[in-house]
């Protein structure tokens, strides 16, 4: 087992309760698969958050993502959903990608997935593997958190409470979060402390560290355009605001040029 499928191992447990009030991205997401109108890749499926809302869209999905554990998961999920039977799921490396199916009309890579690739060229690798697997026209939405220095400084080392939620038998958890940056090297150091506290007062720890590499608008753009895609907008949140200094989210929308020649 690898360093990432490790991480993810332990992480799974927590996932779904990790996001269970997150859902910026998803009409966004669903809006623009509607209007691509065709087959959907999303990379770094997790266990199928929004996979199940673009099921209800009756476009053919598939997922994929290196985790056994989360795909574990979302499996369980879609065999009690209804058109689960547009959704493949998928375990495999994107920076290796390799589907049959070439002819996606739109894909994506949402919450900072495509940053815990932490070396550069991995990072690219995997844009032009979804750029390969795009048809002529396809649009791919590429979702990073935007690089606020200030922000990445004051957090510096400090032990932060997260969140924290109750479980249906008792149990409390508690996350906390402490992060080092490299502004050299443009990583972050993340430490995940999860804290289940059972009614009996037991306690179990759950460590999850993880690098992410993020990325500065002008770089992500130029690797966009390696990969062989054209970027057509950058938000700074999923309404579609344009993205500036004041912006949570750096999102990127690239197409595939179609080849055709313009007249």
């Amino acid at each position: 087992m690898n360093q990432e499928t490790d991480l993810f191992e332990r992480f799974a447990r927590f996932y779904d309760e990790d996001y269970r009030n997150y859902n910026d991205d998803v009409d966004a997401i669903v809006h623009l698969a509607q209007e691509m109108d065709g087959p959907v890749l999303e990379l770094g499926c997790g266990t199928g958050r929004l996979l199940l809302p673009l099921s209800h869209a009756g476009l053919p999905v598939t997922g994929v993502d290196i985790s056994p554990a989360l795909l574990e998961q979302a499996r369980a999920k879609l065999a009690t959903m209804p058109q689960s039977e547009n959704i493949t799921l998928v375990q495999g490396d994107l920076r290796a990608l390799a589907l049959e199916r070439r002819d996606f009309a739109f894909a994506f890579c949402t919450s900072n997935t495509l940053m815990h690739l932490a070396d550069p060229a991995d990072q690219l690798a995997v844009l032009e593997r979804a750029a390969a697997h795009l048809r002529p026209d396809g649009l791919l939405l590429i979702d990073l958190f935007h690089p606020d220095v200030a922000r990445l400084l004051a957090v510096q080392g400090v032990m932060e409470l997260a969140d924290e939620w109750s479980r249906e038998d008792g149990t409390e958890v508690v996350k906390w979060s402490v992060r080092t940056v490299d502004l050299a090297e443009q990583l972050q150091e993340t430490l995940f402390i999860y804290e289940e506290i059972a009614a009996d007062g037991s306690m179990r720890r759950t460590h999850c560290p993880f690098t992410l590499r993020y990325l500065w608008r002008n770089e992500a753009e130029l690797m966009l355009r390696l990969a062989g895609l054209a970027v057509e907008a950058v938000w700074g949140d999923f309404e579609g605001t344009p993205y500036d200094a004041m912006s949570e989210h750096l999102i990127l929308l690239a197409t595939k040029p179609s080849g055709k020649k313009k007249r």
